[in-house]
């Protein structure tokens, strides 16, 4: 039965598993997606893993046995319910195939852009609306806040901070 499948790796071997996977001849699939993260108070973009150990493979069971496909070097098992390996639908590889490519004009970011419509949800600034500044170290953002009907810079720590308009992730 020739089919999609998923596979467990290792920690951080998702790279291991498909170098060997290649040489044994089986299609392997890992989505990754840019990323834009904070790194000692600076935005640094990395390409990352979508689905963090794991990793899609097809094989022919016919051909190929499930057993050297587990015992492959950064591999830790095929993911399966009871002896069946789980079938994963070719659709859904599509999809993904199409959304990583999608993914390669942009990327995406929890990070606030200079501008954004911010609501203070912890500490005693709680409630008030904030319009996002500049970052301040790996945890911290500088916001502005009305108070009185003047705009007040405060410092403010990522936590207590929540978007405004729901969406916590954006796809530039």
């Amino acid at each position: 039965m020739d089919g999609w499948f998923l596979v467990q790796t290792k920690p951080k071997q998702e790279g291991r598993a498909l170098e060997n996977l290649d040489r044994q001849g089986i299609r392997a699939f890992c989505p990754k997606v840019f990323i834009e993260k904070l790194y000692r108070g600076r935005r640094k973009v990395s390409k990352e893993v979508l689905f963090p150990n794991y990793v899609f493979v097809k094989f022919d069971q016919a051909s190929v046995s499930a057993m050297s496909v587990s015992y492959t070097r950064g591999v830790s098992r095929i993911v399966s319910f009871g002896d069946v390996p789980a079938h994963v639908p070719e659709q859904l590889i599509s999809q993904l195939r199409e959304r990583v490519d999608q993914n390669c004009s942009g990327l995406i970011s929890n990070l606030p852009a200079a501008g954004d419509q911010l609501q203070v949800i912890d500490g005693p600034f709680r409630g008030l609306n904030a319009v996002f500044s500049q970052i301040d170290g790996d945890s911290r953002a500088v916001v502005l806040i009305t108070i009185l009907s003047q705009k007040v810079k405060a410092v403010l720590p990522f936590n207590s901070l929540s978007r405004a308009n729901k969406s916590s992730v954006r796809v530039v």
